[in-house]
């Protein structure tokens, strides 16, 4: 199969869109970034969360090219936005004849990937996964650090994935700046851990979450 991710990822209209998103949510005070840098992001967290579970190339470069177009809809704003990205996905695709194995898989992972973890859908469960872990310092926009809770995000370097022996191990890994009451008190922190839990429990995962490779105690309460 040709490389059509990394195709898509060099269009300069994909680029163009992205560029505008980011100049659109710095305008707008937006908390963190929907842009170029997140949907990359997104991706590579896919290829390595699929690529621990033994999926194929072809299927992981499909859940790729879902990540890179699944925010093209936040030109507009967050609003509705992942049915924007789905009806741009579509066109996008069609009008460029890249030929997807899983279309329809592709394509409603874009759709849904602002709901929950009620489907069967594999390229959807890991984009909703991965959209909501991305929460390094890359994301967060200067208007976001100045928010208690999401002002924490800023201290995130990286965040590094593996699934062995039936665990999901995630390590966040944080410096030590970092404000782990006010992190643990934010309400996004909170959406993080469900969706590692909702991921791992729909894949018949037990999560390991840590920080700095010590036990991130509040994920367990």
């Amino acid at each position: 199969m040709m490389d059509y991710f990394h195709k898509i990822c060099k269009d300069k209209e994909i680029i163009e869109i992205y560029e505008r998103i980011h100049k659109y949510e710095d305008a707008e005070g937006g908390y963190a970034y929907h842009d170029y840098n997140h949907v990359n992001n997104v991706a590579n967290y896919c290829e390595k969360i699929l690529r621990s579970l033994k999926y194929d190339d072809d299927f992981i470069s499909e859940a790729k090219i879902a990540a890179i177009l699944h925010d093209t809809g936040c030109t507009e704003g967050k609003e509705n936005h992942a049915y924007r990205s789905y009806e741009f996905a579509k066109k996008y695709i069609e009008t460029n004849h890249i030929p997807l194995k899983n279309k329809e898989l592709v394509l409603d992972a874009i759709k849904n990937h602002s709901e929950g973890f009620i489907t069967d859908n594999i390229i959807q469960l890991v984009i909703i996964l991965a959209d909501k872990i991305d929460i390094k310092k890359s994301r967060i926009s200067e208007s976001g650090k100045q928010v208690i809770g999401n002002r924490q995000y800023q201290y995130i370097n990286d965040i590094q994935f593996e699934v062995k022996n039936n665990n999901f191990y995630i390590n966040f890994i944080c410096d030590e700046k970092i404000n782990l009451e006010e992190l643990n008190n934010y309400y996004f922190t909170k959406k993080v851990f469900k969706a590692i839990q909702s991921f791992s429990n729909k894949m018949n995962l037990s999560p390991k979450v840590f920080m700095n490779g010590k036990s991130w105690e509040e994920f367990y309460k």
